[in-house]
């Protein structure tokens, strides 16, 4: 449920090594993950991935469930403000509009499933050895901090996570920054693996 989808980060592709490379976001995580070790991917990008259910997440996806369904997608939008955005852009009017403009009531509610129905999807990442890319927000309130490093500790291969500026929307918060580290990582030259898994 980005703003703008993906559009602007296209041209990645150029700034890649070759190889077949995977972006994917929040629940989108999920599918790229099972895809990616079978379509022998070299790397993968994830943007907010939601891979851990737990309590606090369905109380929060309940949340907005019960928004939605006495306020509709207005309301959803609404009580979503304070959910989906980053303390430095939840008042920005034409953000938070392009993002409820692009709402719609079957995506929202397939949103909230995968969140209801969420287990622990990380061992996933044991089947991919290619390089992983987390870009998170500092602010997000779905995937706080702590769950963001737990998804990078399950990876097999070089791994590295990066928190910008924002909440679960952080990519479409700060655009030139996660497109700057994301054409750093795709090109191989912004992550260096260094000694006990660490890179940077």
């Amino acid at each position: 449920m980005p703003p703008a989808g993906f559009a602007f980060f296209q041209g990645l592709e150029e700034k890649a090594e070759e190889g077949l490379h995977l972006v994917a976001f929040a629940e989108g995580a999920l599918p790229a993950l099972k895809d990616a070790a079978r379509l022998e991917a070299r790397s993968l990008v994830l943007l907010s991935p939601l891979l851990e259910g737990s309590p606090l997440l369905r109380a929060k996806a309940e949340a907005l469930r019960f928004a939605l369904e006495v306020g509709g997608l207005e309301g959803f939008a609404r009580v979503g403000r304070a959910f989906f955005f980053g303390p430095d852009t939840v008042g920005e009017e034409a953000l938070w509009e392009a993002w409820r403009e692009g709402l719609s009531e079957e995506g929202v509610r397939g949103f909230l499933d995968h969140l209801a129905g969420l287990g622990d999807e990380r061992r996933w990442l044991r089947g991919f050895e290619g390089r992983v890319l987390v870009l998170a927000g500092a602010w997000d309130a779905f995937l706080l901090p702590p769950l963001s490093a737990r998804v990078v500790d399950f990876a097999k291969g070089e791994a590295v996570r990066l928190l910008l500026e924002g909440g679960f929307l952080a990519p479409w918060e700060a655009p030139e920054e996660a497109l700057a580290l994301m054409e750093e990582f795709l090109s191989g030259e912004g992550f260096r693996a260094l000694p006990g898994g660490l890179a940077l």
